[in-house]
Order: structure tokens, then C-alpha cells, then sequence
């Protein structure tokens, strides 16, 4: 795929493709898609359901950041560490006061130990491997920014990291590999459910 003339400009695109409120996901229980939100996970193809913001994760464990100010002093903190797949909300204790604050676990894509991205503990329906990595994308939506992106001859956007474009990893923005990651784009938006 090479660039096909078109301008990309980032400068009104809000950061919603990261915080989707639709995910497709990998049902747990017949690997077809299901589609997740934050309170629910719903697979069309056998009917499962589970209701609550907890994970309903496969894998024993997974590892999550957490990002938050401490209940205690109020600094800034990140935190890294493995989890049970259906902890419901973690403890976390601040390195600088020692305050114990309880951080819900929110929806967000965290990795399994196998560098596999998730969606509320499960695999996300639309990955694929490219370049040595990951390709992944939430819903059409974001699926439509990223094949947006990666056709563009320009891209423009607004300085600083406020935007999903400023955000993308480096060797999804390589020239050199707009080609490969074109090509599995392609790939994953054949993975769309109808």
C-alpha cells in the first residue's frame, strides 16, 4: 500500500479510539468475536455474557499499569505489576507516603505475559503480527483512523502528544513500512464481523 495522495490531518481527532467504549474481543468461550464494554461482554455467536467491570480474563494472570494520584499525598503514581484476571479493583501503595489507595481496574488494553494485547483480561479479536510486533485496533472505528494514517503521503498534526497520531508506535509510522502495516491492515478489517 502506498501512500495515495491523501492529507491525514490529526488536528480535531479526539483521543476516543483509546478509550473505546465498543472493543471486539475474543469470546472466552468459543474464540469467535464478542463485543466488550466496560460493564459488559457479549458474544453473539454462543450467548455468553458477564456483567460487572471486573475482568473476565482466560489467562491465569495478566499485567496491568496502573496510573493515578495517591489517596494519601496526592503525588502522580505508576504502578506495574501482575494480577489475577478477575481482581475487581487493586491495592497500590504509594512509594512516597505509604497510603494503601484501591485503584478500580479499569477497561484498558493491557498485555498478557505472552506480549499479546487484552481488552478486560481477553485477546482483542483485531490483531495480527506485522513487522515483529503487535498490529491491533479496538473497533472499525479505530480501524478506519489507523488505514486512514498509514495511506496518507502527508500527515499532518498538532505539536505535542495530545493526539492518537503523536501516540503511535514509531514502526507504525515508518515510511518503510507502510506497505506491511497497509497489508495487514487490510488483514484485520477481513476480520470484521459482518
Amino acid at each position: 500500500m502506498t501512500g495515495s495522495g491523501a492529507r491525514f490531518q490529526d488536528r480535531d481527532e479526539p483521543m476516543r479510539y483509546l478509550h473505546a467504549s465498543r472493543v471486539l474481543v475474543r469470546c472466552p468461550r468459543c474464540a469467535e468475536p464478542a463485543v466488550a464494554t466496560p460493564c459488559r461482554v457479549a458474544c453473539p455467536t454462543c450467548g455468553f455474557t458477564h456483567e460487572g467491570r471486573g475482568w473476565v480474563a482466560t489467562a491465569a494472570r495478566t499485567t496491568v499499569v496502573l496510573e493515578g494520584r495517591c489517596g494519601g499525598c496526592g503525588r502522580q503514581a505508576r504502578v506495574e505489576r501482575d494480577v489475577p484476571g478477575t481482581t475487581r479493583d487493586l491495592p497500590v501503595r504509594c512509594a512516597e507516603c505509604g497510603a494503601v489507595t484501591r485503584h478500580p481496574a479499569r477497561p484498558a488494553v493491557y498485555r498478557s505475559a505472552g506480549g499479546r494485547p487484552l481488552y478486560r483480561g481477553l485477546d482483542l479479536w483485531l490483531q495480527t503480527p506485522c513487522e515483529g510486533r503487535v498490529l491491533w485496533a479496538y473497533d472499525e472505528a479505530h480501524l478506519d483512523y489507523l488505514e486512514r494514517y498509514v495511506a496518507a503521503a502527508v500527515r499532518e498534526q498538532e505539536p505535542g502528544n495530545a493526539s492518537l497520531a503523536s501516540r503511535l508506535p514509531a514502526w507504525v509510522k515508518a515510511a518503510g513500512n507502510r506497505d506491511a502495516v497497509g497489508r495487514e491492515l487490510r488483514r484485520l478489517r477481513a476480520m470484521l464481523p459482518a
